[in-house]
Protein backbone atom coordinates (compact mmCIF):
# COMPACT_ATOMS: atom_id res chain seq x y z
CA UNK A 1 0.00 0.00 0.00
CA UNK A 2 1.29 3.49 -0.66
CA UNK A 3 2.13 5.69 2.19
CA UNK A 4 0.10 7.87 1.90
CA UNK A 5 -2.61 5.97 1.64
CA UNK A 6 -1.57 4.04 4.81
CA UNK A 7 -1.63 8.01 6.57
CA UNK A 8 -5.18 8.32 5.32
CA UNK A 9 -5.93 4.64 6.35
CA UNK A 10 -4.92 5.54 9.98
CA UNK A 11 -6.75 8.57 10.11
CA UNK A 12 -10.28 7.26 8.84
CA UNK A 13 -10.65 3.72 10.65
CA UNK A 14 -11.94 6.14 14.02
CA UNK A 15 -14.20 8.79 11.70
CA UNK A 16 -17.74 8.69 10.97
CA UNK A 17 -19.91 8.69 7.88
CA UNK A 18 -21.57 11.99 9.09
CA UNK A 19 -21.14 15.19 11.51
CA UNK A 20 -22.76 14.69 14.56
CA UNK A 21 -24.22 18.17 14.27
CA UNK A 22 -25.83 17.15 10.90
CA UNK A 23 -28.61 15.06 12.39
CA UNK A 24 -31.28 17.55 12.55
CA UNK A 25 -34.09 14.96 10.92
CA UNK A 26 -37.39 13.93 12.45
CA UNK A 27 -38.70 11.69 10.40
CA UNK A 28 -42.37 9.73 10.70
CA UNK A 29 -43.28 6.64 9.12
CA UNK A 30 -46.76 8.20 7.77
CA UNK A 31 -44.60 10.83 5.79
CA UNK A 32 -43.18 10.00 2.21
CA UNK A 33 -39.59 9.78 1.90
CA UNK A 34 -37.90 11.40 -1.21
CA UNK A 35 -34.87 10.68 -2.44
CA UNK A 36 -32.73 12.31 -5.93
CA UNK A 37 -29.55 9.98 -7.11
CA UNK A 38 -27.21 11.29 -9.72
CA UNK A 39 -24.83 8.36 -10.04
CA UNK A 40 -24.56 5.59 -13.13
CA UNK A 41 -24.89 1.84 -12.95
CA UNK A 42 -23.10 1.56 -10.10
CA UNK A 43 -26.09 3.42 -8.21
CA UNK A 44 -28.33 1.20 -9.59
CA UNK A 45 -26.23 -1.54 -7.88
CA UNK A 46 -26.81 -0.04 -4.72
CA UNK A 47 -30.07 1.60 -4.20
CA UNK A 48 -32.57 -0.66 -6.47
CA UNK A 49 -32.66 -3.02 -3.74
CA UNK A 50 -33.27 -0.21 -0.92
CA UNK A 51 -36.72 0.62 -1.38
CA UNK A 52 -37.88 -2.95 -0.63
CA UNK A 53 -35.50 -3.67 2.48
CA UNK A 54 -37.05 -0.30 4.10
CA UNK A 55 -40.31 -0.70 3.76
CA UNK A 56 -40.39 -4.24 4.98
CA UNK A 57 -38.26 -3.38 8.14
CA UNK A 58 -40.29 -0.41 8.84
CA UNK A 59 -43.62 -1.27 7.55
CA UNK A 60 -46.43 1.93 6.39
CA UNK A 61 -42.85 3.76 5.19
CA UNK A 62 -43.88 5.55 1.86
CA UNK A 63 -40.73 5.88 -0.54
CA UNK A 64 -40.23 7.89 -3.59
CA UNK A 65 -37.13 7.31 -5.28
CA UNK A 66 -35.77 8.12 -8.40
CA UNK A 67 -31.99 7.94 -9.82
CA UNK A 68 -30.96 9.93 -12.36
CA UNK A 69 -28.71 7.57 -14.09
CA UNK A 70 -25.75 7.94 -17.12
CA UNK A 71 -24.45 4.64 -17.11
CA UNK A 72 -20.61 4.31 -17.59
CA UNK A 73 -20.55 8.52 -17.08
CA UNK A 74 -19.16 10.47 -14.33
CA UNK A 75 -20.80 13.39 -12.88
CA UNK A 76 -19.40 15.80 -15.26
CA UNK A 77 -21.89 14.82 -17.61
CA UNK A 78 -24.51 14.92 -15.07
CA UNK A 79 -23.43 18.91 -14.64
CA UNK A 80 -22.95 19.08 -18.78
CA UNK A 81 -27.11 17.85 -18.68
CA UNK A 82 -27.94 19.66 -16.17
CA UNK A 83 -26.47 23.16 -16.69
CA UNK A 84 -27.13 23.06 -20.40
CA UNK A 85 -30.69 22.05 -19.61
CA UNK A 86 -30.34 18.63 -21.69
CA UNK A 87 -32.64 16.46 -21.48
CA UNK A 88 -31.00 12.73 -22.19
CA UNK A 89 -31.32 11.57 -18.50
CA UNK A 90 -32.36 7.81 -17.79
CA UNK A 91 -35.07 8.22 -14.70
CA UNK A 92 -35.30 5.33 -12.98
CA UNK A 93 -38.45 5.72 -10.77
CA UNK A 94 -39.62 4.02 -7.66
CA UNK A 95 -42.84 4.43 -5.17
CA UNK A 96 -44.37 2.57 -2.69
CA UNK A 97 -47.16 2.86 -4.21
CA UNK A 98 -46.06 0.66 -7.56
CA UNK A 99 -43.86 -1.30 -5.76
CA UNK A 100 -41.77 -1.59 -8.75
CA UNK A 101 -39.28 0.58 -10.34
CA UNK A 102 -39.90 2.12 -13.79
CA UNK A 103 -37.13 3.49 -16.25
CA UNK A 104 -37.71 6.79 -19.24
CA UNK A 105 -35.08 7.46 -21.17
CA UNK A 106 -34.95 11.65 -22.85
CA UNK A 107 -35.51 12.90 -19.30
CA UNK A 108 -34.49 16.69 -18.31
CA UNK A 109 -32.81 16.60 -14.98
CA UNK A 110 -34.01 20.41 -14.01
CA UNK A 111 -37.62 18.95 -14.58
CA UNK A 112 -36.83 15.96 -11.63
CA UNK A 113 -35.21 18.46 -9.00
CA UNK A 114 -37.72 21.03 -9.22
CA UNK A 115 -40.62 18.52 -9.47
CA UNK A 116 -40.66 18.16 -5.66
CA UNK A 117 -39.05 19.06 -2.29
CA UNK A 118 -36.11 16.63 -1.86
CA UNK A 119 -35.63 14.90 1.66
CA UNK A 120 -31.42 13.66 0.47
CA UNK A 121 -30.25 14.08 -2.62
CA UNK A 122 -27.11 10.98 -2.98
CA UNK A 123 -24.33 11.64 -5.56
CA UNK A 124 -22.11 9.01 -6.94
CA UNK A 125 -18.74 9.05 -8.83
CA UNK A 126 -17.46 7.85 -11.89
CA UNK A 127 -14.97 4.95 -11.12
CA UNK A 128 -12.20 6.46 -12.40
CA UNK A 129 -12.65 10.03 -11.66
CA UNK A 130 -13.48 9.14 -7.92
CA UNK A 131 -9.82 8.59 -7.77
CA UNK A 132 -9.16 12.53 -7.89
CA UNK A 133 -10.26 14.07 -5.11
CA UNK A 134 -10.46 18.09 -6.83
CA UNK A 135 -12.68 16.35 -9.91
CA UNK A 136 -14.68 14.82 -7.71
CA UNK A 137 -15.02 18.45 -5.13
CA UNK A 138 -15.79 20.66 -8.39
CA UNK A 139 -18.39 18.20 -10.04
CA UNK A 140 -20.07 17.40 -6.15
CA UNK A 141 -20.50 21.57 -5.93
CA UNK A 142 -21.49 22.50 -9.13
CA UNK A 143 -24.21 19.86 -9.17
CA UNK A 144 -25.02 20.82 -5.11
CA UNK A 145 -24.92 24.84 -6.37
CA UNK A 146 -27.30 24.06 -8.70
CA UNK A 147 -29.62 22.31 -6.74
CA UNK A 148 -29.59 24.52 -3.70
CA UNK A 149 -30.55 27.73 -5.86
CA UNK A 150 -33.92 25.64 -5.82
CA UNK A 151 -34.21 24.00 -2.72
CA UNK A 152 -31.85 25.57 -0.08
CA UNK A 153 -31.75 23.25 2.53
CA UNK A 154 -31.78 20.44 0.50
CA UNK A 155 -29.32 17.71 2.47
CA UNK A 156 -26.62 15.82 0.44
CA UNK A 157 -24.93 12.67 0.54
CA UNK A 158 -22.26 11.16 -1.03
CA UNK A 159 -22.09 7.50 -2.08
CA UNK A 160 -18.50 5.79 -1.09
CA UNK A 161 -18.81 3.19 -4.43
CA UNK A 162 -16.79 -0.01 -4.43
CA UNK A 163 -13.72 -0.84 -5.51
CA UNK A 164 -13.27 -3.06 -8.39
CA UNK A 165 -12.22 -6.80 -7.31
CA UNK A 166 -8.58 -8.08 -7.91
CA UNK A 167 -8.00 -9.33 -11.32
CA UNK A 168 -10.31 -6.61 -12.98
CA UNK A 169 -8.85 -4.70 -15.42
CA UNK A 170 -10.54 -1.66 -13.67
CA UNK A 171 -7.96 -1.17 -11.04
CA UNK A 172 -5.03 -0.48 -13.38
CA UNK A 173 -1.85 -1.00 -11.46
CA UNK A 174 -3.94 -0.91 -8.04
CA UNK A 175 -5.16 -3.73 -5.84
CA UNK A 176 -8.71 -3.84 -4.97
CA UNK A 177 -8.23 -2.83 -1.56
CA UNK A 178 -5.66 -0.07 -2.36
CA UNK A 179 -8.68 1.62 -4.85
CA UNK A 180 -11.22 1.35 -1.63
CA UNK A 181 -8.67 3.54 0.56
CA UNK A 182 -8.70 6.20 -2.18
CA UNK A 183 -12.29 6.35 -2.86
CA UNK A 184 -12.58 6.11 0.85
CA UNK A 185 -10.08 9.33 1.24
CA UNK A 186 -12.11 11.15 -0.98
CA UNK A 187 -15.07 10.48 0.77
CA UNK A 188 -13.85 11.29 4.06
CA UNK A 189 -12.98 14.66 2.95
CA UNK A 190 -15.84 15.60 1.34
CA UNK A 191 -17.34 15.20 4.24
CA UNK A 192 -14.66 16.92 6.25
CA UNK A 193 -14.73 19.77 4.30
CA UNK A 194 -18.48 20.20 3.77
CA UNK A 195 -18.90 19.54 0.62
CA UNK A 196 -21.56 16.96 1.50
CA UNK A 197 -23.39 16.05 4.74
CA UNK A 198 -23.15 12.47 4.72
CA UNK A 199 -21.34 9.72 3.17
CA UNK A 200 -23.16 6.21 2.36
CA UNK A 201 -20.53 3.71 2.56
CA UNK A 202 -21.99 1.26 -0.09
CA UNK A 203 -18.56 0.11 -1.11
CA UNK A 204 -17.03 -0.63 2.70
CA UNK A 205 -19.74 -2.90 3.11
CA UNK A 206 -18.60 -4.58 0.01
CA UNK A 207 -15.00 -4.82 0.46
CA UNK A 208 -15.75 -6.07 4.19
CA UNK A 209 -17.34 -8.81 2.29
CA UNK A 210 -14.66 -9.38 0.55
CA UNK A 211 -12.80 -10.74 3.61
CA UNK A 212 -15.71 -13.48 4.30
CA UNK A 213 -16.81 -16.96 2.65
CA UNK A 214 -18.89 -14.54 0.60
CA UNK A 215 -16.13 -13.39 -1.44
CA UNK A 216 -15.85 -16.68 -3.68
CA UNK A 217 -19.47 -15.70 -4.78
CA UNK A 218 -19.87 -13.91 -8.14
CA UNK A 219 -19.20 -14.94 -12.19
CA UNK A 220 -16.20 -13.21 -11.69
CA UNK A 221 -15.52 -13.73 -7.98
CA UNK A 222 -15.25 -10.52 -5.72
CA UNK A 223 -19.35 -10.63 -5.31
CA UNK A 224 -18.69 -9.13 -9.43
CA UNK A 225 -21.02 -10.16 -11.97
CA UNK A 226 -18.03 -8.93 -14.65
CA UNK A 227 -15.18 -7.05 -12.77
CA UNK A 228 -16.38 -4.25 -12.58
CA UNK A 229 -20.62 -4.38 -11.06
CA UNK A 230 -22.08 -6.59 -8.17
CA UNK A 231 -23.94 -9.49 -9.27
CA UNK A 232 -27.65 -9.69 -8.43
CA UNK A 233 -28.55 -10.89 -5.14
CA UNK A 234 -26.75 -11.39 -2.44
CA UNK A 235 -23.87 -9.13 -3.47
CA UNK A 236 -26.16 -6.30 -4.61
CA UNK A 237 -28.40 -6.61 -1.03
CA UNK A 238 -25.18 -5.55 0.82
CA UNK A 239 -25.14 -2.19 -0.30
CA UNK A 240 -28.74 -1.79 -0.42
CA UNK A 241 -28.36 -2.77 3.34
CA UNK A 242 -25.73 -0.11 4.03
CA UNK A 243 -28.05 2.18 2.03
CA UNK A 244 -30.84 1.41 3.87
CA UNK A 245 -29.36 1.55 7.42
CA UNK A 246 -27.82 5.05 6.78
CA UNK A 247 -31.17 6.42 5.22
CA UNK A 248 -32.56 5.24 8.72
CA UNK A 249 -29.74 7.18 10.28
CA UNK A 250 -29.80 9.77 8.77
CA UNK A 251 -33.65 10.36 9.45
CA UNK A 252 -33.59 9.69 13.09
CA UNK A 253 -35.33 6.24 12.84
CA UNK A 254 -34.70 3.95 15.34
CA UNK A 255 -35.10 1.23 12.51
CA UNK A 256 -32.30 -1.72 11.72
CA UNK A 257 -31.33 -4.17 8.78
CA UNK A 258 -31.16 -6.87 11.69
CA UNK A 259 -34.66 -7.22 10.89
CA UNK A 260 -34.97 -7.81 7.68
CA UNK A 261 -35.99 -11.08 6.52
CA UNK A 262 -36.22 -10.49 2.33
CA UNK A 263 -34.73 -13.27 0.70
CA UNK A 264 -34.01 -12.28 -3.16
CA UNK A 265 -34.92 -14.68 -5.51
CA UNK A 266 -35.06 -14.57 -9.57
CA UNK A 267 -38.86 -14.39 -9.43
CA UNK A 268 -38.52 -11.41 -6.85
CA UNK A 269 -36.15 -9.28 -9.10
CA UNK A 270 -38.30 -9.59 -11.91
CA UNK A 271 -41.01 -8.23 -10.21
CA UNK A 272 -39.30 -5.25 -8.76
CA UNK A 273 -38.32 -4.75 -12.23
CA UNK A 274 -34.91 -3.83 -10.74
CA UNK A 275 -32.91 -1.48 -13.22
CA UNK A 276 -29.88 -2.82 -15.02
CA UNK A 277 -29.66 -6.06 -14.11
CA UNK A 278 -26.34 -7.83 -13.82
CA UNK A 279 -26.51 -11.88 -14.44
CA UNK A 280 -28.55 -14.51 -12.35
CA UNK A 281 -29.58 -14.01 -8.88
CA UNK A 282 -27.44 -15.56 -6.29
CA UNK A 283 -29.05 -16.95 -3.45
CA UNK A 284 -27.49 -18.10 -0.77
CA UNK A 285 -28.08 -19.55 3.24
CA UNK A 286 -28.84 -17.81 6.45
CA UNK A 287 -25.33 -17.97 7.50
CA UNK A 288 -24.82 -15.49 4.22
CA UNK A 289 -27.85 -13.49 4.82
CA UNK A 290 -26.19 -13.03 8.17
CA UNK A 291 -22.82 -12.30 7.31
CA UNK A 292 -24.24 -9.53 4.54
CA UNK A 293 -26.18 -7.74 7.64
CA UNK A 294 -22.46 -8.20 9.55
CA UNK A 295 -20.73 -6.74 6.84
CA UNK A 296 -23.15 -3.93 5.79
CA UNK A 297 -23.55 -2.97 9.94
CA UNK A 298 -20.35 -2.44 10.45
CA UNK A 299 -19.46 -0.10 7.39
CA UNK A 300 -22.25 2.03 8.65
CA UNK A 301 -20.08 1.79 12.33
CA UNK A 302 -16.76 2.20 10.78
CA UNK A 303 -17.25 3.62 6.90
CA UNK A 304 -13.61 3.63 6.43
CA UNK A 305 -12.24 0.82 8.14
CA UNK A 306 -12.28 -2.83 6.17
CA UNK A 307 -13.72 -5.21 8.82
CA UNK A 308 -10.82 -8.04 8.79
CA UNK A 309 -7.40 -5.79 7.60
Amino acid sequence: MKNWLFLFYIILCASSCSKEEDYNYSYGAEETLHVLIFGNSLSRDAFSYVPSVMEEVCPGLTIDMEILCLNGKSLSYHWDYLSNNKSEFVLDSYTSHTGRWSTTSGISGERVISSKVWDLIVMQEGSVSIRDYDTVKSHIGNISNYIKKRQADVKTAFMLSPASPDGSSALGNYTSDEVWHIIAATSYQLLEQNIVNYVIPCGTGIQNARYTSLDHIGDFGHLSYDGRHLQEGLPCLIEAYVGSQSLFDILCMDMSIQNSKLRITQQWVNDKRIPGQHGNVITGTENDYSLCVQCALQAVETPYGIDGQ
